[in-house]
């Protein structure tokens, strides 16, 4: 199974990429015809969500160390941890040139579904899984296939002022995750574990389902996500 499982988790972040096209969030920032709130509503998203993909991947890591499993896939861990740490600084940046407010959208409760994402992800890794490499591979597949597009397509329609200097987020990811999907690509089929493989698989598809409806209106979640170390 271990060569079938990741062209799982690969056909069903290519069927995401496919259906994020006619995402009316989403899809609008691919082809470039947002508005400016609605691209800053997608900032917004991106940031919470975003933001905890570094302490994740740490708290991937620490728990594979408590575990002592897979000691191998610590400096993955960990290099992916500090590859994630410039990431939040360029949305933001991106957010505050399109003139969004960059204090409300830190100060204001994460979505539903990013709040989900979140606590499964800590869950598994407080158990010692590689699940995460999951959720990690469907994001960066979306910015292979779709980030510079979008970077592209919004500086040529320049429908939002001051455009040109706020896509550095997505220019960032495009030019980069090409080279990461390889790379996690040839890091998935190293891990033979059956049980870390359905769990990878579960995170992609948990990732599928949850990316979209970070996006969509509505109420946020009250619900203050904490790390195994009380990290909010």
């Amino acid at each position: 199974m271990k060569n079938d499982y990741v062209c799982t988790v690969e056909r069903g972040s290519l069927a995401l990429v496919s259906s994020i096209d006619h995402d009316p969030v989403i899809g609008g920032v691919i082809r470039g015809d947002a508005s400016r709130e609605a691209y800053v509503g997608f900032l917004a998203a991106t940031y919470h969500y975003l933001r905890w993909s570094g302490p994740l991947l740490s708290g991937a890591a620490e728990g594979l160390r408590r575990s002592g499993r897979c000691p191998w896939l610590l400096e993955v861990f960990d290099s992916k941890a500090e590859e994630e740490s410039p990431h939040v600084r360029w949305v933001l940046d991106d957010l505050a040139r399109c003139g969004g407010d960059v204090a409300s959208v830190t100060a204001a409760p994460a979505p539903s579904a990013v709040n989900a994402y979140v606590h499964w992800s800590w869950a598994m890794a407080e158990e010692g899984s590689p699940a995460f490499l999951g959720a990690a591979y469907t994001l960066e597949f979306i910015s292979m296939h779709r980030a510079k597009v979008a970077a592209e397509n919004l500086r040529a329609r320049r429908a939002i002022p001051n455009i040109e200097d706020a896509v550095s987020f997505l220019e960032g990811h495009g030019d980069a995750d090409v080279g990461h999907i390889a790379a996690l690509s040839d890091i998935l089929r190293r891990i033979e574990d059956p049980r870390d493989q359905g769990a990878i698989v579960l995170s992609s598809e948990i990732m599928c389902a949850l990316y979209p409806r970070f996006f969509q209106p509505g109420p946020a979640s009250g619900a203050l996500v904490r790390g195994p170390r009380g990290q909010a």
